[in-house]
C-alpha cells in the first residue's frame, strides 16, 4: 500500500509540517487541494453557519458538537486521521479532509486556510481542546450570528511583558474564530491567512520590499491574519477580538496542566489524540463548566461512528 512517504518522495518530517498547517517545505500541489476540495463543497452546499469540531478524542469532540449545535450552528466535523473514529450527532456532516492528500496528520488550520474553496458562507472554528461556558459561548455565537461577508472574529492571544515591549510573537489565533467564503478567498490571494510561514505562502508577493516584511514576522499559526488586517484588510472589513483570557478557563491544554504527561514530541508531530485524555477528565472538566448534561449517553447509532482511514495505510 502507498505511504505518504513513497506518494510526495520527501522525509516524513516535512510531510509532518505539512500537515500541521506550515508553508515553509509544503509539499502538496495546489491543483491537489482544489480537486479534494470539490467533494468538500458538495458536502456542505446549503449550509450558511458551519462550524468547524476537529476530532482529535470522540468524546470531546462529541461535547463540541452538540455545543455548536445548540448555537443554531451546524457542526462540520474533520479530524487528525491519528484518532479514534469520531461520533456525530444527528445533523452533524462529516468531512475526511484528509482522503485523498494521504499526509500522516491533518492540521484544522489547514480546514480554516483553504475555507474559501468549500464553505458557502461562514465557518466558526474552536480548538479541539477547547470548551466554553453556555453563557459566553452564545454571546460569541451572538455576535458571529450578525457578522456579515465583512466581517470575521478571531481570538487576540495573551503575551507576556517582554513580547509586548519587543513586539514579539505577534499573532491572531484560532482557539475561536469565525471566517468566511469572501474575507478567506481574499486573504489567500494576498498570502496572508491562518497557515504558518507566509513568507513561503505561494501567493506572497515578490518583491524586496514585501519579502523583507514578512521575513520579519512571527512565524506561527495566525500571524499572517494579523498581516492581513495590518497590510491588505480592505477598509470596509472589520475583525471582532475574543480575548484569550475570556476562554481561558475551558481551554485543556500543555500549559494548562501542572504534571502535563507528554507521549509525543512537542513539534509538528505532536499528537494530541494520546494526551488529551491522558491529561484531562472530560467529566469533570465538564461540570466545572456547566456542562455536565452534555456527557449523558445520546441516541447515536452504530452507523454514525464513521470509520477513518489512517495515513498510514492500517
Amino acid at each position: 500500500m502507498t505511504t505518504a512517504v513513497d506518494m510526495y518522495d520527501v522525509s516524513d518530517t516535512l510531510l509532518y509540517s505539512t500537515g500541521k498547517g506550515n508553508w515553509k517545505g509544503f509539499q502538496v500541489p495546489l491543483s491537489s487541494i482544489v480537486k479534494a476540495a470539490e467533494s468538500w463543497k458538495k458536502l456542505c452546499a446549503n449550509h450558511s453557519k458551519l462550524w468547524l469540531c476537529w476530532n482529535v478524542d470522540p468524546d470531546w469532540c462529541l461535547v463540541q458538537q452538540k455545543l455548536a449545535r445548540e448555537c443554531g450552528y451546524t457542526p462540520l466535523v474533520g479530524g487528525d486521521s491519528r484518532a479514534r473514529p469520531p461520533k456525530l450527532i444527528d445533523g452533524a456532516i462529516y468531512i475526511d479532509f484528509n482522503k485523498h492528500l494521504n499526509l500522516p496528520m491533518f492540521h484544522m488550520v489547514l480546514a480554516i486556510e483553504f475555507a474559501f474553496l468549500y464553505v458557502p458562507d461562514k465557518l466558526a472554528f474552536w480548538h479541539s481542546d477547547l470548551l466554553v461556558r453556555r453563557e459566553k459561548l452564545h454571546r460569541i455565537a451572538d455576535k458571529m450570528d450578525l457578522m456579515s461577508d465583512k466581517e470575521m472574529l478571531v481570538t487576540l492571544p495573551g503575551r507576556g511583558m517582554k513580547q509586548r515591549l519587543l513586539g514579539q510573537q505577534r499573532r491572531y489565533w484560532e482557539l475561536i474564530g469565525c471566517t468566511n467564503r469572501k474575507i478567506s478567498e481574499h486573504q489567500f490571494k494576498r498570502g496572508a491567512g491562518w497557515m504558518a510561514n507566509i513568507m513561503y505562502h505561494p501567493m506572497s508577493p515578490q518583491d524586496q520590499v514585501e519579502k523583507r516584511r514578512r521575513a520579519k514576522q512571527y512565524y506561527d499559526h495566525g500571524a499572517g491574519v494579523l498581516y492581513w488586517a495590518e497590510h491588505y484588510k480592505p477598509k470596509d472589513c472589520q475583525i471582532h477580538v475574543i480575548k484569550e483570557a475570556l476562554l481561558d478557563e475551558g481551554h485543556f491544554s500543555r500549559i494548562r496542566a501542572k504534571n502535563y504527561r507528554s507521549v509525543s514530541p512537542n513539534n509538528a508531530k505532536r499528537d494530541l489524540t494520546s494526551e488529551l485524555s491522558l491529561n484531562f477528565n472530560l467529566k469533570d472538566e465538564a461540570a466545572k463548566l456547566g456542562l455536565s448534561d452534555l456527557i449523558a449517553p445520546e441516541d447515536v447509532s452504530t452507523d454514525n461512528v464513521i470509520s477513518m482511514t489512517r495515513a498510514s495505510g492500517r
